[in-house]
């Protein structure tokens, strides 16, 4: 993550590296640490694609005090379903801001969904694209964040004997 400066803010690597038809766990590395950046705008969490799929990710960054969510991404066709969900998804049961930017159009014949998104902490979608490429914007209030803790304190109810929990 870079400041408006040009400041390097933080370094995030991929923890979650994709293996199906994919290379990524024979090239990559991945990664072992949870990223949260303190920013002026507000606390934001990091996560790459297929790190998506992994809900235990987003709720660790949320524990580190995570509002937003960036989600930077080269998400394929023909599971476009699966991106608008887990994108809508992973901000709802946080309760945090999502912003994630997915590649669009072809790349060594893989073609990419696009739908770059702006999600609010109830999972309603504020700002999207289509397959195209768009730039999007949407203001956000992070006020909003704690009307919709307090609204629906999901969180409150949590059993925390299920954190680790394994059988």
């Amino acid at each position: 993550m870079i400041s408006p400066d040009g400041d390097i803010l933080a370094n995030y690597l991929k923890i979650h590296l994709f293996g199906y038809n994919s290379k990524e766990t024979q090239i990559l590395t991945p990664g072992d640490t949870v990223v949260v950046v303190e920013t002026p705008i507000g606390n934001i969490g990091l996560a790459t694609c297929y790190d998506l799929r992994f809900p235990e990710l987003f709720r660790a960054m949320t524990e580190q005090g995570a509002e937003i969510f960036l989600v930077c991404s080269a998400w394929p066709y023909p599971r476009l379903e699966h991106w608008l969900m887990l994108n809508r998804v992973r901000a709802l049961e946080n309760q945090c801001f999502l912003m994630s930017s997915n590649s669009v159009g072809f790349n060594q014949g893989i073609q990419f969904v696009g739908h770059s998104m702006i999600t609010d902490p109830w999972g309603t979608i504020l700002a999207s694209a289509g397959d195209t490429e768009v730039i999007i914007k949407s203001e956000i209030d992070l006020t909003e964040l704690e009307t919709a803790r307090q609204q629906f304190p999901a969180w409150a109810d949590r059993k925390d004997w299920l954190k680790g929990a394994r059988k």
